[in-house]
């Protein structure tokens, strides 16, 4: 299952964070004196690559990364 979060810093900054458990999330949030604002149960796949943090334990997913194409020789 994967867990989408928005939420805010000390400073008002908006961090948007993904993991694979809500429970890793509020463990990063604990960690780092962040503030959930809420929890979306979609968030568009370009805005996850893009924009997300991934906070969970294991790598980030492939599919959660951009491919980028193969060096020309």
């Amino acid at each position: 299952m994967t867990a989408f979060a928005n939420a805010k810093d000390s400073d008002e900054v908006r961090q948007y964070l993904i993991a694979d458990y809500d429970e890793e999330i509020d463990s990063h949030c604990k960690e780092k004196n962040y503030t959930i604002i809420s929890r979306p149960a979609y968030v568009d796949p370009s805005m996850v690559c893009h924009h997300f943090k991934w906070v969970s334990n294991r790598p980030r997913p492939a599919i959660w990364n951009i491919s980028k194409p193969y060096p020309k020789k």
